[in-house]
């Protein structure tokens, strides 16, 4: 359990630096910092992902709570408004836990007040549950919904379209803000009083959204205010679903239960190990579409091929959570087309974007995992193994778009104009890391891709040859054409200008792979070099500092943080690869697990202490000390977590 102290919540310096979020497997989630002072356009306690209309919306942002009594009103809240934080709930907090949910501790004079946020799993529902824990005191609670109905990656203004209009129902109302848009059911586990009073909250700011070059102001619209008394031994629940309400006692009893029985389920010696598998299930979900998936990561990224490849492993395979594993490797299966997986799934229609060379060739990798993990031959023949050879065979017969498997083996994709590779970032309308050509990575990827297929095929499969003939040419002239002299390692692309000899992370697949084309002295080289120039205690940074294209820093709008996304940014789910790379070559096995071990602590062992407080973040700038940025949770960064500290228990 992560524990937060009063000092540090106080203080909105440090407290709006640290994050929180809990999800419903739908793709839905809640999330604020630890004072539930909003920093992110991002934030909310209902953010749903809906069906129709088809997307992810913020619906409720937030609760303004204040207690009233003996005529003076204590406010709970804390919002910033232009120049001014307001109301200042903060000085109340007595602190902050991070358990299997989030839960915030107030104190005001001798009374103490729990508030707990939690999201009903399969269901765009949340539950607030404040509780009197100390003090001869019986305040009114008052409750002010605070409605923003809006995609998530806009922001919403007072205007004439709102419907203010709410509807009565049991312990609660009913209001459907806009047409077109789903009701909001809003109530208590016990009798409260409505008081109608349409307001809106004008000019809310987000500080995070403003220093990444974005639109940071809001209005919010209160239908009205909830009353009821709060008494010590009686908690009020208050909730928000897009579901009528039931008994909301029962309902949240069983989400904890669920979650007390899936934490159980999480078994590791490390207390810290055993919570980050835990965690590692917010990313597992259940689409629009009603098939497994995998959210990339929280808050703003959606379901995509590459991501859900990489991270699957980490996120059920390594978790216990294998069946929902084999629903989503059946899922994607059904969805190759070409030689292609989707590299991204769109929440907001049923488009379906084939823009990766590699998602394909990372299944490959992952049936290769979940095999590792005891997986079922059986299923991989019968529901994986028919895509597993289209993609083989579209590769060979050269019906891949923008791909090619030239004579010597080598696989090229790509043009000038396009980003096929996980290094994908484009600023001011152009590819950052050009990467067009035989990618070294891609070519790892093909070969084991190659070898797998093979390694699994019937004897008597007619693509057998073909295979056989391609992976012996590949093998033969990869080191010929990627060997990097100067440096010893790998260059990282060859296309017709030469060798780009940059100094990147993506050589290290060549050696972590299970089919490799190196030999252990080459292993070795390559390593040496990533050691020397990439590597850190959170990952491999992107780039070499030596690269007079190196950027160290992530910040400023868009563009300006697209254009170090992929020039020295650490990415901590590397550390997965450099480990399992590490371990292969090396002599002392005991010795390297030691090391990895002591050295990737602070991702292995330990979460940020700002930002995401109990998840692994998408990366890491540059240069010491390393601060985390990008999304707060990244479904890989946690998965390869995982996966990693598994690797360093294996004999």
């Amino acid at each position: 359990m992560n524990r937060i102290s009063r000092d540090e919540c106080v203080n909105t310096e440090t407290a709006t630096r640290k994050e929180w979020l809990d999800t419903n497997g739908l793709g839905g989630y809640a999330s604020s910092t630890i004072i539930n002072c909003h920093t992110r356009k991002y934030h909310g306690l209902l953010i749903a992902s809906l069906k129709e209309p088809r997307g992810r919306f913020v619906l409720l942002s937030k609760v303004e709570t204040s207690l009233l009594h003996d005529g003076k009103e204590f406010h709970l809240s804390t919002n910033k408004y232009p120049g001014v934080y307001h109301p200042t709930g903060h000085q109340f907090v007595a602190g902050f836990e991070q358990g299997l949910y989030p839960a915030i501790t107030y104190r005001i004079g001798d009374a103490l007040i729990r508030k707990t946020m939690l999201m009903v799993h399969g269901s765009n529902t949340v539950l607030l549950r404040y509780e009197l824990l100390e003090g001869n005191v019986s305040p009114t609670l008052r409750i002010r919904p605070l409605l923003a109905y809006r995609d998530i990656h806009s922001l919403t203004r007072e205007n004439l379209f709102l419907r203010p209009k709410s509807y009565p129902e049991r312990n609660g109302r009913k209001i459907q803000p806009y047409k077109g848009m789903p009701p909001l059911y809003m109530g208590t586990n016990r009798t409260s009083e409505f008081l109608p009073g349409p307001k809106w909250f004008t000019n809310v700011e987000y500080l995070v959204e403003r220093d990444r070059g974005f639109d940071y102001q809001e209005d919010l619209f209160c239908p009205g205010v909830f009353e009821m008394h709060l008494q010590k031994g009686k908690p009020v629940i208050f909730a928000a679903s897009t579901e009528p309400l039931g008994n909301l006692e029962r309902t949240r009893k069983k989400e904890i239960e669920r979650r007390e029985a899936a934490f159980a389920e999480c078994k590791d010696r490390s207390k810290h190990v055993r919570l980050l598998k835990y965690q590692a299930g917010q990313f597992l979900i259940r689409n629009a579409s009603g098939f497994a998936s995998v959210v990339a990561g929280y808050h703003w990224f959606g379901e995509w091929g590459r991501d859900t490849m990489i991270a699957l492993p980490g996120l059920a395979f390594g978790t216990g959570r294998r069946e929902f594993g084999e629903e989503v490797l059946a899922a994607y299966a059904g969805l190759e087309r070409d030689g292609l997986l989707p590299n991204y799934l769109d929440q907001s229609s049923e488009h379906l974007a084939y823009n990766s060379v590699d998602a394909s060739l990372w299944f490959f990798w992952t049936v290769q995992e979940y095999l590792k993990a005891k997986g079922k031959k059986r299923f991989v023949m019968e529901r994986l193994f028919p895509a597993m050879r289209n993609i083989v065979q579209a590769h060979l017969d050269g019906r891949v778009p923008l791909c090619a498997v030239h004579d010597d083996g080598l696989l090229h994709a790509g043009n000038a104009g396009t980003q096929l590779t996980w290094m994908d970032a484009q600023a001011y309308g152009k590819p950052v890391t050009p990467r067009h050509g035989a990618a070294v990575e891609i070519n790892a990827l093909w070969y084991n891709a190659l070898r797998f297929f093979l390694e699994i095929a019937p004897k008597d499969d007619e693509l057998a040859d073909q295979a056989r003939d391609a992976s012996d040419r590949l093998a033969a002239h990869f080191v010929e054409r990627f060997w990097n002299d100067r440096d010893n390692c790998l260059s990282d692309v060859v296309n017709e200008d030469g060798q780009d000899r940059s100094i990147r992370p993506n050589q290290i697949f060549a050696v972590s792979l299970p089919y490799s084309m190196l030999d252990t002295e080459q292993m070795r080289a390559i390593i040496s070099v990533v050691q020397a120039h990439l590597l850190t205690p959170y990952g491999l940074r992107t780039l070499s500092p030596r690269s007079g294209r190196y950027s160290p820093f992530y910040r400023g709008d868009a563009d300006a943080r697209d254009s170090a996304y992929h020039q020295g940014m650490v990415w901590p789910w590397l550390a997965g690869h450099f480990g399992e790379a590490l371990l292969r070559q090396a002599e002392d096995k005991t010795g390297t697990r030691g090391f990895l071990r002591k050295y990737f602590k602070p991702i292995l062992r330990a979460f940020p202490e700002d930002f995401g407080i109990a998840s692994v973040p998408e990366l890491y700038t540059g240069n010491p000390p390393h601060v985390p940025k990008g999304t707060i949770a990244q479904a890989w960064s946690v998965a390869e977590a995982v996966r990693l500290n598994k690797l360093l228990r294996e004999k």
